[in-house]
Parts: C-alpha cells; structure tokens; sequence
C-alpha cells in the first residue's frame, strides 16, 4: 500500500512485519494472516489430495481445502470448500493441527494461518474435481512424497499424520 487510507497520504510506512502506519496522521493498519482450512481425509491406508488447478503451485498435490470467506466459521468454510471441489460433504470433522503459510498471488504475498482437520466422508459417490483442483487423487500413506505438495503447512500436516496414522 503507497496511500494512507484514512488521510491519502504517501506517508504511509511498512515496518516489514505487520505494521503500516501513517507519518501524516497517525492511522495504523494492522496486515494480520488469512485464515484458511484443510481436510485431511484417510482410507484405507490412503490420503485424498488434490492437484492444484491454477498458481501458486500448479499442478503440485495440496490438501482440499482453501480460504475462510467473512462471516464463516473455520467448520463452515471447510464443509463449503469440499463442497465446491470434490463435491463431498463430511459427517464429522475433529481440529488436527495448524500452520503458517506464505501464498503468493497476483503478486501480493498473503500469510496464512492454515487450520487443518481430520474428516470423516460416509459416501463419496459423485465425487469429482473442480474449482481450484484439476483432478483429485488417493495417496497411499507410505508412498507420500512432502515434496510434492504445494505448501510449507500441508507438507506439515500431512507428514504429522503420517506419525499418528
């Protein structure tokens, strides 16, 4: 950000942290982390990922999942993201674990505090990939390569998993 939002000044200073604050009339703008939520759904020895459909991490395996809009509990955004993905729903869903991220898009680099949950999915029938995912596969827990995925706090929680599983 160049201008102060409240004066429309060009005093408007980053301290390379969090903080932007306004030379010209004091305001201050916090840039705190988005919030965003991942399910990690085990069967039979084998974890459901998702191929990203579109940058960052094109083509790299990722945990379904994505960003928790305004208004949204974390349990809310992740039943939502499911939904528009892989077109599931989950019976239940218990918090497992979280991390911080870096997500560069369009230029702007966001942190995130990423949520992650184990879920419980009764039926898959009519499950298939959209939205953010191109295609959607099962790994088997064994053969999970971390380097694979897109993200610092999947390759986390997914190799957290694989020690309690």
């Amino acid at each position: 950000m160049l201008h102060c939002p409240k004066c429309g000044s060009l005093s408007f200073d980053f301290d390379g942290e969090k903080l932007y604050s306004c030379k010209q009339c004091g305001y201050q703008f916090f840039f705190n982390a988005a919030s965003a939520v991942g399910a990690l759904i085990v069967k039979e020895g084998k974890l459901l990922t998702g191929v990203r459909a579109n940058n960052p991490g094109q083509g790299k395996l990722d945990i379904p999942g994505g960003f928790v809009d305004p208004g949204e509990s974390l349990e809310e955004a992740l039943e939502r993201e499911l939904q528009e993905e892989l077109s599931i729903r989950p019976s239940s869903m218990k918090y497992f674990s979280s991390g911080s991220n870096y997500y560069l898009y369009e230029g702007v680099e966001y942190i995130t505090c990423d949520a992650y949950f184990i879920c419980k999915i009764d039926s898959f029938e009519g499950m298939k990939a959209s939205d953010d995912i191109s295609e959607y596969r099962w790994v088997t827990l064994s053969d999970i390569n971390l380097d694979e995925f897109a993200f610092h706090s999947a390759k986390q929680a997914v190799e957290k998993l694989g020690l309690f599983t």
